[in-house]
């Protein structure tokens, strides 16, 4: 997923890609019920709303980085 992730954002043109957030909201804050990724650029620009959703310090949402570092330790996403 995140390789796709990637693929669109070559396509669409994004050329600072170290400017992106990619992950998950976690259960129970996820509106849909299916895995999907959200891909987002420029991560600098976000509004406060997306911030709250989607930044750094969101309780809802869980970058790709640290959902493959919790499969490799721990075999499971918290």
């Amino acid at each position: 997923m995140e390789e796709m992730g990637r693929s669109v954002l070559q396509k669409k043109k994004v050329t600072d890609l170290d400017d992106i957030r990619m992950g998950f909201h976690m259960p129970p804050f996820s509106s849909v019920p299916h895995l999907h990724l959200h891909v987002i650029a420029p991560a600098s620009q976000m509004s406060i709303r997306s911030l709250r959703h989607y930044g750094p310090q969101s309780y809802w949402f869980i970058t790709v980085d640290k959902v493959l570092q919790q499969l490799r330790t721990q075999n499971q996403v918290k």
